[in-house]
């Protein structure tokens, strides 16, 4: 749970739902280009500065998430933001990235994400939730969103895989998000359809769009802190240098379909 590797995505599919026509059949789907990936090991990290300030920071943000009654990237406060700050500075992952990752499965949603907080907040978009479900290295995501006035509502989706960055120009934790699936649904209900569902001629349009859409620029995410305990990852979007911060909020479904 990551985040999000969706801001240029999201943004595009927005702009074309906001161009099509709404249909009754309300998924789209995207087969995308795989790019091969090869895990590997990284050494622990370590704190950098002061553990009890990097503890608070944690109770901090889940004071904030436990305030507000869950995760909301348009409610995150300057405290919420500065506590974030603490846990990217520590650089503290709690061993290596693959035992991170195998430590993440669940379902994650973005509670600090200032990037999409300053790209969406004036246009009157909002992106809420934003979840991730991760298990055994396959990741999905499902983004909720909201045009001016409500008039096109529904959620994004996407399906791939996660895996250690095989990059040899980053030394630090970081990910590679390979996603495969993009597809739409514009019923704005609790649960978003699956991608076996995308029949509809919305769906190829979404797919057009999510293959322009995502680039492999968008896919690597460097990890600057996880706590499997308290249910705590912030990871950043390079291309913005945008920190974004995720709580663990529950497991995933057996149902779900990646």
């Amino acid at each position: 749970g990551w985040v999000s590797s969706h801001t240029t995505s999201m943004a595009a599919v927005s702009t074309a739902v906001a161009r099509t026509p709404v249909a009754r059949t309300p998924t789209a789907a995207l087969a995308g280009q795989r790019r091969s990936v090869a895990a590997r090991a990284l050494p622990q990290t370590s704190t950098r500065g002061d553990p009890v300030q990097l503890a608070s920071a944690v109770a901090r943000l889940d004071a904030h998430v436990a305030r507000i009654g869950g995760a909301d990237l348009y409610a995150a406060t300057e405290d919420a933001t500065a506590a974030v700050d603490v846990m990217v500075r520590s650089k503290n992952i709690g061993g290596t990235l693959e035992e991170c990752l195998a430590r993440s499965d669940g379902v994650w949603e973005v509670c600090v994400m200032p990037h999409m907080l300053r790209l969406s907040a004036p246009l009157g978009i909002t992106f809420r939730p934003v979840r991730y479900s991760l298990k055994d290295g396959k990741i999905r995501s499902d983004v909720r969103f909201r045009l001016p006035g409500g008039i096109v509502r529904g959620w994004l989706s996407s399906s791939g895989s996660v895996k250690a960055t095989a990059r040899s120009d980053h030394d630090g934790a970081a990910i590679d998000l390979v996603f495969e699936r993009f597809w739409i649904d514009l019923d704005d209900g609790d649960v978003p359809k699956d991608f076996v569902e995308c029949v509809s001629a919305v769906d190829k349009a979404v797919d057009a769009v999510g293959k322009a859409g995502f680039l492999p620029s968008f896919a690597f995410f460097p990890v600057h802190f996880f706590d499997a305990k308290s249910g705590t990852c912030v990871f950043e979007f390079p291309p913005l240098r945008s920190n974004i911060a995720a709580k663990r909020v529950g497991d995933v479904e057996e149902t779900l379909k990646f």
